[in-house]
């Protein structure tokens, strides 16, 4: 009697630890994913295949004023300095442009703060959870992206007060 019971327990701890490890068996593996890690969108320019340009994390962030900002980074793969061409589009008309050079194997941070260039943006009507369209051009190739339009709510887009004079 007594090997019989102990043979029932063994039997289900073994069956209970199957059971156990095995729930995440079907689950499917996050990292196996492509997903957008951060607020705003990527671009990729290629060139006979290979990846020339792009654009990361292109955010139009509104200021409490209601100044718009252009927040990405325009990174250069290629061993040349080149030109990234940058418009804003809401509904097909064009609310700004920017040439971008981009030192060869560089990278060059849009928006406000240190080391950073300013993109000109005129007044606009997008308000924060809008979606505007992004075209990137480089090496006379383009693609267009979603711009995000969010608010600066977040600590590392806030827009830092303009310098008076």
């Amino acid at each position: 009697m007594r090997r019989s019971r102990r043979s029932v327990l063994s039997a289900a701890a073994l069956g209970l630890a199957l059971a156990a490890t095995g729930c995440t068996y079907m689950s499917p593996v996050q990292t196996k994913d492509f997903y957008q890690a951060a607020d705003g969108t990527n671009a990729n320019i290629e060139q006979n295949g290979a990846l020339l340009a792009g654009v990361r994390n292109a955010v139009l962030v509104v200021g409490e004023d209601g100044t718009p900002v252009l927040s990405a980074t325009v990174a250069n793969y290629s061993a040349e300095e080149l030109t990234v061409s940058v418009e804003g589009l809401d509904g097909g008309s064009s609310i700004f442009s920017a040439d971008v050079q981009v030192p060869a194997q560089g990278t060059v941070g849009l928006g406000t703060g240190e080391g950073r260039e300013v993109v000109p943006i005129g007044a606009i009507d997008a308000v924060p959870g809008t979606i505007l369209d992004l075209e990137v051009t480089a090496g006379g190739e383009s693609t267009s992206i979603s711009l995000p339009v969010i608010d600066s709510s977040l600590e590392y887009y806030e827009t830092p007060e303009p310098a008076a004079g």
